[in-house]
């Protein structure tokens, strides 16, 4: 879809972000937490296993986990142990995505208005951001424990964009996942597609646009300080 729409492709006046698998590395976090959980109950995960959820809900992954490792744990047991196991990764050892500080930097310097929208928790996406010093970009923030239907609903895109006094029509999402994607497109929002090395193939296929990085990432998809001046003088 992304070459079809390449031409009503129109500039954007707010940037909304995903989190992780955009801006910041949090697959290898999550995988690291649920490696360890299972390991407590004498099962192995490894990362080819692992990759193969990326980008689903838990509601689907957990009727995996339980039919390949055969767990007689509760998801509700799972989850209390996951929870502090995936917090302390994102303290100790968020990373940022390739081109993810230089883009926020960009936008920032260009004056355009920044949100974020994650379906992480409110204090992982917090652990995360203030590891790597970029909550200081964002006039916005939607963590996924603040809304009641999470992606691929376009709940958190609604509120972020309400927040950042903006309909969705008038904002630019990033994504990288399929639900994502979906939840950015049933908001309204243009959606660009970035993707994350080891997503699936088609997960960006409904995106307006895709990326291969953030580098790729293009000032004309928005309304900088500079267009804005320029279009009061006219």
């Amino acid at each position: 879809m992304g070459a079809a729409m390449a031409n009503s492709f129109a500039p954007s006046r707010a940037v909304i972000f995903d989190m992780d698998g955009v801006l910041v590395d949090g697959e290898p976090l999550h995988f690291a937490a649920a490696r360890d959980v299972l390991a407590a109950q004498g099962a192995t995960l490894d990362w080819d296993t692992y990759r193969h959820w990326i980008g689903e809900t838990f509601d689907t992954i957990w009727p995996d986990i339980q039919s390949r490792f055969g767990l007689a744990l509760s998801r509700a047991t799972y989850e209390q142990a996951f929870g502090p196991l995936v917090q302390a990764q994102y303290e100790q050892h968020a990373t940022a995505l390739p081109g993810a500080a230089e883009l926020l930097a960009r936008l920032q310097a260009a004056g355009v208005p920044l949100g974020l929208a994650s379906s992480t928790k409110r204090t992982r996406v917090d652990a995360g951001l203030q590891r790597l010093d970029f909550e200081r970009y964002f006039q916005v923030t939607v963590a996924g424990d603040e809304v009641l239907r999470g992606k691929p609903a376009p709940e958190i895109y609604q509120a972020a964009a309400t927040r950042l006094g903006l309909a969705p029509e008038h904002c630019l999402v990033l994504e990288d996942s399929r639900a994502g994607v979906a939840a950015g497109r049933a908001a309204g929002a243009q959606v660009v597609g970035v993707r994350y090395p080891a997503g699936a193939a088609d997960a960006l296929a409904e995106a307006d646009r895709t990326i291969e990085s953030l580098s790729e990432f293009d000032l004309a998809w928005v309304v900088t300080r500079q267009r804005r001046g320029a279009g009061a003088g006219v």
